[in-house]
């Protein structure tokens, strides 16, 4: 994954840089320095990035369809 990859697909699920900082327990500047250019390579996003923000992705999706889930059965009860 690029470091252009990884922005957009941050974009995408609604997450900044710092939220997933703290969601994931890497420091800020370590996410930041990402892609940036280490003596003459830049520093590699790990592995493991792509997979959790798709794991993310659906985990957000569950959690909607859950609420929305929820929400009927409630309005049924009444």
């Amino acid at each position: 994954m690029t470091k252009e990859q990884f922005i957009l697909r941050l974009k995408e699920l609604e997450i900044s840089k710092q939220d997933f900082s703290e969601l994931c327990r890497v420091p800020y500047s370590t996410i930041n320095n990402w892609g940036v250019m280490r003596e003459g390579k830049p520093l590699v996003i790990p592995n493991w990035v792509e997979p959790f923000l798709d794991y993310y992705e659906k985990a957000k999706k569950l959690e909607y369809v859950m609420t929305e889930i929820c929400q009927k059965i409630e309005s049924v009860k009444k």
